[in-house]
């Protein structure tokens, strides 16, 4: 009889013994966890993180990458399904997060033989349904690993050689992505050090029209990748065991002849965070509010307002930088801001400014960058006295669905060299946005799967740029830089004669011929986020001009 329980007892420690086992197995074979570091020109930049897994139907490739010393981009997180049976991909999303906030997504479902498309910009959206492709499609961004994996494990290792596929390739910002071809060619088996280990590889080369060297390195025996070169080696992504800590942030300069502090003010029904630095010096001082620009920039504005800001404290004048609603410390949702909403930020601000106490209210400025500059004009002025205006890269919001931008149609050209029709995708996505901006007036629309945010869209598109400008009674300072590629010499110029009863003496347009819209140098601190740092020539440019409007006798370096 014992004998008897012992076999049971045995047979049931071997049931759940095989069932853990197999659980194990199978879990393992489900999901597949890879770690990789990133380095930029041989300095550490981040990691990415790709679950791989199956379900009972679908193939599903999940990463997130970290890169906090990127500009406007620290966060991307990636989702690519596909159907289990076929290999042929489902949907696509991708959302880059910076200061807490989505600055672009983009959204992508395959239907039957074409797809729908959906990208977003902060409050900014294109969309369109019915783009024609291929099958048997997969996207592809140069900079993404997640995305070469659904091609490698297509890759028929067996046969080796160059293998093509059919690639949606991806764009930043609001463009959709372009149709073309992608070449994976075997070169070699190469033995390299993969976390202290000698491993042996297969030698990848990647190419299409437009991309050249790029190079992977796949285990032999995982078929996991384990190293990617990209242009020459600038970025090498690789294996690792787990992720390294990086610093984050912009570095904030700390000086003892000012000091700086947060603050919260409240506008409307929200509450926006910002820095006020104060010069340590006796009495009423000057003010200047510093009014980021369009785009997910919190309030260093990617590190131009860091610069002025400490080099006006120096110079003896307060100064207040916010986040704007939605980005950074500041309340409220990023994707939902509308102009109006804008414009009564910026009146709060100059009021929160005018009401500190070692504010002179006959001394205040505004400093603006970019879009931010076209909604000074719209401030309530004779209740908000202002002794100048100071336009930095100045031009107009973006209209729904521009592609004509210098910046964006290169990047367009550059999609068009690889798909053939990519001029007509991009006449769809304009079409199909602006007729759902047109067919609604309620805040809100739904396309594609989701609630997109539709009223500043619809104030971009009745905007008038220069309404207000003829109107101006305080002196105007433009600060431009010739290589800017978001700002136009032609706007400027249309400002210019908008505001010709301002006189010489109250107008001024400053050029700098080396310089973009950021008007200084993109910075790579070890350690610390990218920023711009400010042109010295652009600091005393400022400054020049706001001590001849307030005049006060200060003290100079």
């Amino acid at each position: 009889m014992r004998k008897i329980y012992f076999f049971l007892i045995l047979g049931v420690i071997i049931i759940i013994s095989l069932t853990s086992f197999t659980f194990i197995f199978f879990e393992k074979e489900k999901h597949r966890n890879l770690f990789y570091s990133i380095s930029r020109n041989s300095k550490y930049a981040g990691y990415v993180e790709v679950d791989r897994y199956r379900t009972e139907d679908r193939v599903v490739y999940k990463s997130m990458e970290f890169r906090p010393q990127k500009l406007a981009c620290e966060m991307i997180r990636e989702k690519n399904v596909f159907n289990k049976k076929n290999f042929l991909m489902r949907k696509f999303t991708r959302e880059c997060i910076d200061y807490g906030a989505l600055t672009y997504g983009t959204y992508i479902k395959r239907d039957g033989e074409a797809f729908d498309f959906l990208a977003r910009a902060g409050s900014r959206w294109s969309a369109a349904s019915g783009i024609t492709s291929v099958k048997n499609v997969s996207v592809f961004d140069k900079d993404s690993i997640a995305t070469y994996i659904p091609f490698i494990d297509r890759y028929d290792f067996t046969r080796g050689g160059a293998q093509s596929f059919n690639a949606l390739y991806l764009s930043s910002g609001l463009l959709p992505p372009g149709r073309g071809k992608i070449i994976f060619r075997s070169i070699r088996d190469e033995y390299i050090n993969v976390q202290g280990k000698k491993t042996k590889t297969e030698f990848l080369a990647v190419k299409s029209k437009t991309l050249s060297g790029i190079h992977l390195w796949v285990s032999k025996k995982t078929r996991d990748i384990v190293r990617l070169e990209i242009d020459e080696s600038t970025t090498v992504i690789k294996k690792a065991a787990f992720p390294k800590k990086i610093a984050t942030g912009i570095r904030i300069p700390r000086e003892a002849s000012y000091d700086s502090t947060e603050v919260l003010f409240p506008s409307e029904d929200i509450a926006l965070a910002g820095t006020v630095t104060i010069p340590k010096k006796e009495g009423r001082l000057p003010a200047i509010l510093l009014v980021a620009g369009e785009g997910p920039y919190d309030r260093e504005n990617g590190g131009l307002y860091t610069g002025i800001s400490a080099h006006l404290a120096r110079r003896g004048y307060i100064t207040l930088r916010f986040d704007r609603r939605g980005i950074g410390k500041s309340q409220s949702d990023n994707s939902a801001i509308s102009l109006t909403d804008e414009i009564v930020d910026i009146e709060n601000a100059l009021k929160f400014l005018s009401s500190h106490e070692k504010t002179d209210k006959e001394r205040i400025l505004i400093i603006a960058h970019g879009e931010s500059c076209s909604y000074l004009p719209r401030l309530n002025f004779p209740a908000l006295p202002v002794k100048g205006l100071i336009m930095l890269a100045a031009s107009k919001p973006a209209a729904p669905a521009d592609f004509e931008r210098e910046y964006t149609s290169d990047k367009a050209k550059s999609l068009g060299d690889i798909d053939k029709n990519y001029a007509e995708t991009l006449a769809l996505v304009k079409r199909e946005t602006l007729a759902l901006i047109k067919d609604t007036k309620k805040e809100y629309v739904f396309t594609q799967g989701q609630h997109v945010f539709a009223k500043r869209m619809s104030q971009i598109r009745d905007f008038r740029a220069l309404e207000g400008f003829g109107e101006l009674e305080i002196p105007l300072l433009l600060v431009y830089g010739k290589k800017d590629r978001y700002s136009s010499p032609d706007y400027l110029k249309e400002i210019e004669i908008a505001t010709k009863k301002l006189g010489p003496q109250q107008f001024r347009i400053v050029y700098f011929r080396s310089l973009g819209h950021f008007l200084g140098k993109l910075t790579e601190d070890s350690g610390a986020k990218k920023r711009y740092a400010a042109n010295p020539e652009v600091l005393e440019t400022l400054t020049d001009w706001i001590d001849a409007r307030c005049a006060a006798g200060l003290t100079n370096e």
